[in-house]
């Protein structure tokens, strides 16, 4: 088996169900309209939280092949993402006269740069757990979806935290 260099520690994905994420993610997103709002690499990490989610629930004995079985779940975890985003996106009502909830959403965009300038910096590997820790894993499930301890899952966590931090504090000395 050869191994992408998409590697930190214990934690790899073959060069197969890496080219297999990604080509799901091009036909989702040249199927659908909606997904062209979210950013390729984001579908990329969604995917690869359901390719995990296929290795952990992969029963052998049912006589089907485990691409097979992991395209699936891959494909249904990056629409139910899609599905869940594009209905939180679409509830909420924002009135321009009220300065308070303009306010609100201009800090949430800037808090998003912010987040997007901080994954630009980060391995794969990172991307990958701030995700899973942005999604509502807990620390435990976190460690065991990429097999490794507390303290790494608790290290990067804190990593993304301080670059943020920075760059928030470099964005404030500029203004």
């Amino acid at each position: 088996m050869t191994q992408e260099s998409f590697t930190d520690g214990s934690f790899s994905i073959e060069a197969k169900h890496e080219r297999m994420i990604r080509a799901i993610v091009r036909e989702l997103m040249r199927k659908c309209e909606s997904v062209g709002l979210h950013d390729e690499d984001d579908l990329f990490m969604e995917g690869i939280l359901g390719l995990l989610k296929a290795k952990q629930t992969f029963d052998a004995e049912r006589g089907v092949k485990f691409e097979t079985y992991a395209s699936l779940v891959i494909s249904n975890h990056i629409k139910d993402v899609i599905k869940n985003k594009n209905n939180g996106d679409s509830g909420q009502i924002i009135e321009l006269a009220d300065p308070i909830d303009f306010a609100a959403k201009s800090e949430l965009v800037e808090k998003k740069k912010i987040l997007q300038e901080v994954l630009a910096i980060c391995n794969d590997f990172e991307k990958a757990i701030f995700n899973a820790y942005f999604q509502g894993y807990s620390y435990q499930e976190i460690c065991e979806i990429f097999d490794v301890n507390k303290k790494k899952v608790d290290n990067t966590i804190q990593k993304i935290h301080r670059l943020a931090r920075s760059i928030y504090k470099d964005q404030l000395r500029l203004k």
